[in-house]
């Protein structure tokens, strides 16, 4: 959850300081919007559920 509400914000941010990918946003319409921001919600969602089954798995060599 933590990833995708961290990817979610990310998305936003990209959006409003950068005006080529909102202009890009603005002429794809409602469905090229909507493809962004799951795309990239779903990636950071993935890398912190990576990031966090690698710290488990070197968690449990350490006891």
């Amino acid at each position: 959850m933590m990833g995708a509400a961290l990817g979610l914000v990310f998305t936003f941010v990209l959006i409003l300081a950068n005006p080529a990918v909102a202009e890009l946003l603005n002429h794809g319409g409602n469905a090229a919007a909507f493809v962004f921001v799951v795309t990239m919600v779903t990636t950071f969602a993935i890398g912190a559920t990576l990031t966090g089954i690698v710290f488990i798995l070197n968690g449990d060599k350490e006891s």
